[in-house]
Order: structure tokens, then C-alpha cells, then sequence
């Protein structure tokens, strides 16, 4: 276990400071290109738009988790022959689910754009090939995760990062949001041919029988349950960012834009930590163990850059916001900053705990996460419709209440796992 545990935290060490490279890309993203080359108009578009694309590879998301755990697991048991036949078929199914979501992205996109009132027709076009590549990718460096190649992902993030910022300064200036979506496409189509390249060496080995009746319902089983889990909170995401875009002033859906980009900065602890918390958490279930310590670990961690956050921005959140592009503009945002941080470190800790729950096989959490995430959202819409969500802070509030509903029955379920 101790082995286990320095090789948990060598690995975090090392995929934060690879994905620290892909941070310096978001950060060129967010809060230098958006800002300066697409109008305050349609800023607030962004991240909608972005919810959508990601709603849209939703199945193939749920695939790719479900392959991973199980791929972590016969890889725990040294069984690569078995690890190789499970990825060859998933690349074949992948396929097959690509076809749909390609069908179903060229009929949905161009009505949510204008929705979005995006204007913009290329868009339309890149978001589809985001979605589609951003699909694809998961299978493939899931792979790496599950096989815990952390040094080969590593490699395969950090040049990721440099390609779509190449892309991004040479279309933004001329395409905004194309440029801002051609980006977003080219980091997945990296990640795939690096993915590809780092697992020949380790899928060398001869194919063994995995495609039994038994293994392929466990996997379908696996699916159906992520799916659950992954679909209940990207539909409520989707429905918080459409309300902020289409209930909201435009001025009003850009400043949490501007704002929200500090908030993400949580994420450049939380991401590398996910990465590595999924194959040893499947790995302690299956051997019986406990994965509080994994998930404890994490959570300390982050409750704890969220504080520093935002004491940070609850002083100089102003003065930060005003050295972005027209960040001047939005300086009236600046008070939201520290309530973003605490909506986000709440959310990141539920992450913890129901990813190291999936990476188990343990499903029980769905009870109350499916409920939870199918109310808010229509009391949401409900609230829209009659008009009770008039400004940012009204929206911002019932962000916070979703956030900390969850997060409770996160602690309880957890603290009741591990007594």
C-alpha cells in the first residue's frame, strides 16, 4: 500500500506539471484570445456552445470510463492480451457510435447556434469536428490512464497543448470563434495520434479471449451505469449555461465568462488529479482496499487551493479581472469571483468521490445523483419561464444550492463507506 501510495502522488506530481503546459494554452484561450478578438456580443456563447459539444460525445465518454475500469483492472491482473482484444473491439464500437453522434450533431448544432445567436456558419461546422474528435480521443488516452502510462500521456498532453495554440493564433485573428472551435478540434486529434504511437509497445502482446458473454454484459452493464452518471449532470450544465445565454443580458452572460475563467483556474489541480485517482482507486476495489485514502488525499487538496483562491480574489479579484483584454469592462463581475470558486471546489469534490465510486463498480450513488440532477434543472427552467432568474447573481445562486446539495450527499455517502 505504501508503494501504492508514493507511486499515486509521483504520478499527480508529474501530470501537474505536464498538464501545467496545456494550462498555459487555456489561459491564452481564455483570457487573452476570447477576450480580444470575439465581441462581448457573443462571448457569452462560448461556453454554452461548448456544453453542447460536449453533451453531444456523451456516449462515447460513458464507453471510454467503462473501458477504462476495466481495463485498469485486467492490467492489475498482468492480463495484456485480454487488455489488447478489449481495445480492438471498443475501437470498432467507437466507430459505430460515431456515425450516430455525426447524424445527430449536423441536425442539432446549427439550431443551438442560433439559439446562441451565433452567427458565425463555420462554427457550426468545427463544433461537430470537436465533438467528434473530442469523442474519439477519451478511448485512447483512457488507455494510457488505465495502463498507467502517465510519462507517455504526459508527452502526448504537452504537445497536445502546443498544437492548439498554434491553431488558435493562426485562425482567431481572422475567425474568432472558428479559430476559438479549431482549436478545441485540434488538441483531441493530437492526443489520438500520440495515444496511438505510446500504446503500440505496450498492446504487442499476442491477443487473449476477452469478448465472453460474461465479460461483454459486465461491460455493457459498466456503460449503462456511467452513462447514467456522466448524462445527468452535462443535461443540467447544458441547461444553466442555455438560461444564462438566452435569460440573461448579454453584458451579463460575458462577465460570468470573465469571471468564471479565474474560478477554472481550480481545475489545473483538480484535472491531473482525476487522471491519476481512476486506475489505483479500481485497482484498491478489486483488491478489496479502501479508496478513502485516494479520494481523502484529493479532497484536502483542493479545499485547500479553493481557500487560498478565493481569499485571493475576495482582495485583488478587480485588479486581476482588469489585466485581461476589455477586462475593465466587466469590473462589476469581480465580486462573483470568490462565490465561483466555492461553486467549484464543491463540485470537484463530488467528482472525487463518484469517479473513484465508478472506478469500483459501485453504482448505489445514482439513488439520489440521477434525482438531484433531474429536479434542479427543471426548477430552474421553471424559475426562468416566470421570470425569477433576472440577473447573474439570482443564476449564481442557484448554482450555489445545486453545488452544496450535492456535495452533502457526497460527505454523507462517503463518511458512511468508510466508518
Amino acid at each position: 500500500m505504501k508503494d501504492e501510495a508514493r507511486g499515486f502522488a509521483a504520478n499527480a506530481v508529474l501530470m501537474f506539471l505536464a498538464l501545467r503546459a496545456g494550462d498555459a494554452v487555456s489561459l491564452a484561450a481564455g483570457m487573452w484570445f476570447v477576450p480580444r478578438y470575439v465581441s462581448p456580443e457573443e462571448i457569452g456563447a462560448v461556453l454554452p456552445v461548448s456544453s453542447f459539444a460536449t453533451f453531444v460525445s456523451l456516449p462515447v465518454f460513458a464507453l471510454a470510463m467503462a473501458v477504462m475500469r476495466e481495463s485498469a483492472v485486467l492490467t492489475a491482473r498482468g492480463e495484456r492480451g485480454r487488455v489488447k482484444s478489449l481495445l480492438a473491439g471498443v475501437f470498432v464500437a467507437v466507430a459505430v457510435a460515431m456515425a450516430v453522434v455525426i447524424a445527430v450533431a449536423a441536425f442539432a448544432v446549427p439550431r443551438y447556434l442560433a439559439l446562441m445567436r451565433v452567427s458565425e456558419a463555420s462554427v457550426g461546422f468545427l463544433v461537430v469536428v470537436a465533438a467528434f474528435l473530442g469523442c474519439v480521443a477519451p478511448v485512447y488516452t483512457d488507455a494510457l490512464q488505465s495502463l498507467k502510462k502517465f510519462r507517455s500521456l504526459a508527452v502526448v498532453e504537452v504537445g497536445g497543448a502546443f498544437v492548439r495554440f498554434a491553431t488558435m493564433l493562426a485562425v482567431m485573428p481572422f475567425r474568432a470563434l472558428a479559430g476559438y472551435f479549431a482549436g478545441q478540434a485540434a488538441l483531441p486529434a493530437f492526443r489520438m495520434a500520440g495515444s496511438v504511437v505510446a500504446l503500440r509497445g505496450s498492446l504487442s502482446a499476442r491477443p487473449e479471449p476477452y469478448w465472453t458473454r460474461e465479460s461483454t454484459r459486465r461491460l455493457a452493464l459498466s456503460f449503462l451505469a456511467i452513462l447514467a452518471y456522466a448524462a445527468a449532470p452535462m443535461a443540467a450544465a447544458l441547461v444553466e449555461q442555455t438560461i444564462l445565454r438566452t435569460h440573461l443580458p448579454s453584458m451579463d452572460s460575458a462577465g460570468y465568462y470573465m469571471a468564471s475563467r479565474f474560478s477554472d483556474f481550480l481545475s489545473y489541480l483538480t484535472f491531473p488529479l482525476l487522471l491519476v485517482l481512476f486506475p489505483y482507486t479500481a485497482v484498491a476495489a478489486e483488491r478489496k482496499g479502501s479508496t478513502r485514502p485516494f479520494v481523502g488525499k484529493c479532497c484536502a487538496a483542493t479545499l485547500v487551493g479553493a481557500a487560498v483562491m478565493a481569499a485571493v480574489y475576495a482582495v485583488c479579484g478587480g485588479h486581476l479581472l482588469a489585466l485581461m483584454p476589455h477586462g475593465g469592462d466587466y469590473a462589476e463581475y469581480a465580486k462573483y469571483m470568490p462565490w465561483l470558486v466555492a461553486v467549484t471546489v464543491m463540485t470537484s469534490c463530488q467528482v472525487f468521490f463518484t469517479n473513484a465510486e465508478v472506478s469500483a463498480g459501485r453504482f448505489g450513488f445514482l439513488w439520489w445523483l440521477v434525482p438531484l440532477h433531474i429536479v434542479y434543472p427543471v426548477a430552474l427552467m421553471l424559475a426562468a419561464k416566470r421570470g425569477l432568474v433576472a440577473n447573474l447573481g439570482t443564476l449564481l445562486a442557484w448554482f450555489a444550492a445545486a453545488s452544496a446539495a450535492r456535495f452533502l450527499f457526497c460527505l454523507f455517502s462517503f463518511l458512511r463507506r468508510n466508518r
